[in-house]
């Protein structure tokens, strides 16, 4: 059995090389309904849900059908767990055990308004429930959107639909509720051109869901807000934590990876972040911090500091490519095991513990190594 600081170096790994589908064993793959890519998603990940050995680190795991992506190769599944195998060390990596999608993705599980359940929610990890409650993002309608983004191409793939209610959100929440799949939940959004950015459909939404599910805890994210009241209506409404994503540290990144975000300043970002903190409580209010990107290696460490003294939690993860668009550049995973441990003491330093936040990404964890980080140090 595996300790907390292998699988932290497994997790981390895999997390930013992904794995190879050896082309002999698609027919074993597709059996257990696995299959390569990234179609879309908000976020800067999308891949499947993978338990290492130890049977509780959670890992997202891009799947590539290029073997120059990565060194590591799912092999068959032997008694619940898929063999991993390294052959640039000519080794066995670990096993793995896939994560299962739940039944409602199947077609015939549909909402009252006749909607396939799978385009409104999907589970993250092992009960996670997300949803883009608006599939649309004014970044890509003038050309400024992020690069590693891919909202817009999830109703391009027909996979999802522009504008959730509550009310199917509520129908899905019941379903993945009966399947043991929706003890939390993550709602994101892109940016509306509203002064509000989308804050008050989030407040719609919420509170429909907390009607009905009032113990269901809840996460929103979207981009600092000039008005400060609407974050604590968002709590009003029901949320329990909340993200407020900066992505990049380094302003000459930011520019040219998440152009139409770039002009929001960092102390528009701090005024959110501390607002925040007041309303939603300590160790509940965090942002994405993607790594790959170019910048000077302690320029992000005192970056990074000015964030975490402040009390928010940095959701660490390497950023993905998007098969069809332009490659995305990959992290060393060395590099990224020793941002995760000074990320980490820097936590421990300041008295933020990310084990301790309620709902959405960090609770769920697939994405970041951040908590296993937190658990070496």
């Amino acid at each position: 059995m595996i300790d907390i600081v292998a699988a932290f170096r497994m997790k981390t790994e895999l997390l930013c090389k992904g794995l190879y589908l050896d082309k002999t064993l698609m027919d074993h793959y597709s059996k257990h309904g696995i299959s390569y890519g990234r179609k879309g998603g908000a976020g800067p990940l999308g891949g499947r849900y993978f338990l290492l050995e130890d049977n509780k680190t959670l890992v997202n795991v891009a799947l590539w059908d290029n073997p120059q992506k990565t060194n590591l190769v799912l092999r068959e599944k032997i008694d619940n767990f898929f063999k991993v195998y390294d052959v640039q060390n000519e080794l066995s990596f670990g096993k793995l055990k896939l994560v299962s999608n739940p039944k409602y993705y199947s077609p015939e599980y549909i909402t009252s308004d006749g909607i396939q359940m799978k385009k409104i929610a999907l589970v993250h990890g092992i009960d996670c429930l997300a949803s883009t409650i608006y599939q649309k993002c004014k970044y890509w309608a003038c050309g400024e959107a992020c690069k590693f983004c891919g909202i817009e191409l999830s109703l391009k793939y027909d996979t999802t639909i522009e504008e959730k209610n509550f009310k199917q959100m509520n129908e899905v929440i019941a379903q993945a509720k009966k399947e043991g799949r929706c003890n939390h939940m993550t709602l994101t959004s892109g940016t509306e051109e509203s002064d509000d950015k989308g804050a008050k459909r989030y407040i719609e939404l919420l509170a429909g869901i907390k009607e009905k599910y009032p113990n269901l805890p809840l996460h929103v994210q979207l981009e600092p807000l000039d008005g400060l009241t609407l974050i604590t209506k968002l709590r009003e409404a029901g949320a329990d934590t909340i993200g407020i994503h900066i992505d990049i540290l380094d302003q000459h990144v930011r520019e040219i990876i998440t152009p139409g975000k770039a002009h929001l300043s960092f102390e528009l970002f701090e005024s959110n972040w501390r607002h925040a903190l007041e309303i939603f409580g300590k160790n509940q209010v965090s942002t994405f911090i993607l790594t790959g990107f170019e910048e000077p290696y302690e320029d992000f460490f005192s970056d990074l500091e000015k964030i975490v003294s402040l009390g928010i939690i940095p959701f660490i993860t390497p950023v993905r490519s998007i098969p069809g668009m332009k490659d995305l550049p990959t992290t060393s995973f060395n590099i990224l095991i020793d941002k995760y441990i000074r990320a980490a003491k820097m936590m421990k330093e300041y008295g933020i513990n990310p084990l301790e936040n309620k709902a959405g990404c960090v609770r769920c964890g697939g994405c970041s190594a951040i908590k296993e980080a937190y658990l070496s140090v």
